[in-house]
Order: C-alpha cells, then structure tokens, then sequence
C-alpha cells in the first residue's frame, strides 16, 4: 500500500531523479541546498498539488524550464496505481489517474495520503486557528468520505453570503436569510463530522500513543465548533455586526482544535524540544488512524529530523516512528545523525544520497 515508484523533472534545482522507495523507511541525506528536501517537496506536490516551502509555483520549477513534472506509483492491495502531476509556468496545473486526466486534487489526496513536519511545523501551535483546522480536516477529510463534498458545498454558499454582507444589496436581510438554511444545515454536517473524528483521534492517541512520554501527561484536545448554542439564532443574532464586518464570524470556517496541558494551551507551557515531540506524536496518531480507517498506508515526509532536537528527545522521537505504520521518507545531512533513531527502528530501509540536485549513490 506504498509508492513503490517515484520520478520527478525539472522540479526545484533537480533536473530528473528516478527511485523506487522502501515501502517502510527512506533516509534523503545530502548537504544543504542539495535537493533532498526537494525530494520530499515533490511528494508532497505529488499529493497536495501545492508546496509546503513556497506559494509562489514559478519556484517549483527549475530555472527556465517549461514546466516541472512528478510522477509516481502506488501499490493498493494487488493493484498499482500510476498517478502524475505538472505545472507550468502560467500555473496551469495537469493531473493524471490511471493514465485519465483529472481535474480534482483530492482525488490525488484519496490515493495518497501526505503529511509533513519541517523545523518550521511549529504553526501547528502558533500559527492560530487555521492552521489547526487544516490539521484537524485532513483526517476527516480521508476517514469521513462525504466531508469533502459537503465542505465544498458550504463553502459556495458562505462566499455568497460573505459577498452580500460586503455588498450589502437593497434586499440583503431577505437574500441572506434564503442561504442561512443551506448555512446552518451543512455547518451542523460539518460539526458531526469533526467531532466523531476527534473522538476517534483522542481514543486512538491516548491508547496507543500518550504513554511513550511524560511530556503528555495531563494532554487533553479541545474542540471550537466555531459558534455556541443554535447556529440559526448565532447568524441571526450575529447579523448587524457581519454587516459592519463584511463577513461572516461565526461558523464551522471559524473552528479551532487545540492543546491544553493541566488547562494550559502548550505553545505557552511546553518547550521547543517538547512541542516538536508532540508534533510528532500528532502527525503519527493522524496517519495511523488514516490507514486504520482506510486501509490505505499514509506517507510521513521528515525533513531534517535531527534540528534542534536533544538526545533524550530523538531517543522519545524513535519511540514514536516504532509505532507509526507510515511509509517514512526522512531528510538529515548525514546518516550519522539518524542514528540515534534508525537503530531503535525494526524497518526495512533505503538510503539516497543527493548532490547538486542529482542521486549519486542508491
């Protein structure tokens, strides 16, 4: 249930790399600006269409070239799905499924599920509410299969909504209330939605993971559905001062799932090295859960593992990365510096050294 092959041209400063990957561990090591973490930006692209280093796509691409390509392979049970990806300069983006066009990036996503966690990861906690519903709609994006469809559509009614507020036409009461029925019916979908997913996500993390360490002790999740009480009173209670804003304040699209310990929000208690470790433990409980759900073994791309990170933390981190059922692709400048973690590893690995965008050794 792994990418069992993975190719990439014209992406960043590498010309074409080709590899087939462990279905368990990869280690990406080469100096820095050597491309290793364009590696694991490719995959990433491969399943997201976006980049978790830039918005700007013209970077994604090396140089003057037309376009950049990313191609790779994912095994399914007996089956072998072939999917692909480009974009060009203008910022026209290809996709490819078995060979069909598509025009749907989360039909890459289904296949292909991806997270990632860079020494920049730390948004998760400080970056405010939106970061943390990205995280939080990423699981149930893969594990509730009507959310997607569901959040698309509310979505298109709260933009009208928000475009009446900010226009404020002669009859906008009257056109405002007509959407706050679909407005009210799809937030509360949404909200179940969430909720039956953090259930499952608080059981399956402090069963099988919050014991590794004593940095998550006292750790509990709290839920914003993004409004309190009945949402139909909310907008209408709330209308005079959308009005002034010129959007909509109260909703689903407002939401927030953070981390408490002891009552405390963690970006205020917890260290740097403590936050990451639970970034770690994060991201793996969400990847379990996934495949555990889905029967579909998710990808974790680590870039540089080894930033900032203690002995006593590596030592928690491996831990963590025993227990993670992902397909694991991790960067670092050596493999020295894995150590710590790769030997408390029972996973079979495959190790690729890049230079100036090219793999020299596999």
């Amino acid at each position: 249930m792994s990418l069992t092959h993975f190719s990439l041209n014209d992406f960043r400063n590498i010309e074409a790399i080709s590899i087939s990957p462990s279905k368990d561990l990869n280690l990406i090591l080469g100096q820095n600006g050597s491309g290793k973490t364009s590696l694991l930006e490719a995959i990433y692209f491969l399943s997201s269409g976006r980049s978790f280093r830039t918005n700007k796509h013209k970077l994604m691409i090396r140089n003057s070239q037309e376009k950049c390509i990313v191609h790779g392979k994912k095994q399914l049970h007996n089956l072998s799905i072939p999917i692909g990806i480009s974009k060009d300069q203008s910022g026209d983006t290809q996709l490819r499924i078995q060979g069909q066009a598509s025009r749907r990036i989360a039909e890459l996503a289904q296949i292909l599920p991806v997270q990632v966690i860079t020494p920049e990861s730390y948004e998760l906690f400080f970056g405010g509410p939106k970061e943390r519903r990205k995280f939080l709609d990423l699981g149930v994006f893969h594990v509730e299969h009507l959310f997607f469809d569901v959040w698309k559509s509310f979505n298109k009614v709260l933009k009208q909504r928000n475009a009446l507020l900010k226009s404020k036409p002669a009859n906008c009461v009257e056109q405002i209330k007509f959407w706050d029925k679909q407005f009210v019916e799809m937030a509360e979908q949404i909200n179940i939605y969430r909720k039956a997913y953090i259930s499952r996500f608080e059981g399956y993390f402090f069963d099988k993971i919050g014991g590794i360490s004593p940095v998550f002790e006292g750790l509990e999740a709290r839920y914003d559905a993004g409004w309190k009480g009945e949402l139909a009173e909310v907008l209408q209670s709330q209308l005079e001062r959308d009005l002034k804003l010129g959007y909509t304040s109260r909703g689903p699209h407002k939401a927030d799932f953070n981390f408490k310990v002891h009552g405390y929000n963690v970006e205020g208690i917890m260290s740097r090295g403590q936050l990451k470790l639970l970034l770690y433990a994060l991201k793996i409980t969400q990847n379990n859960l996934i495949e555990q759900e889905t029967e579909k073994q998710s990808i974790l791309l680590i870039d540089d593992l080894p930033s900032e990170l203690s002995s006593e933390t590596l030592e928690c981190v491996a831990k963590l990365l025993a227990s993670c059922n992902s397909q694991l692709f991790i960067s670092a400048i050596s493999s020295d510096s894995l150590t710590p973690v790769v030997e408390r590893l029972d996973k079979d690995i495959e190790m690729f050294h890049v230079e100036h965008g090219r793999l020299i050794t596999n």
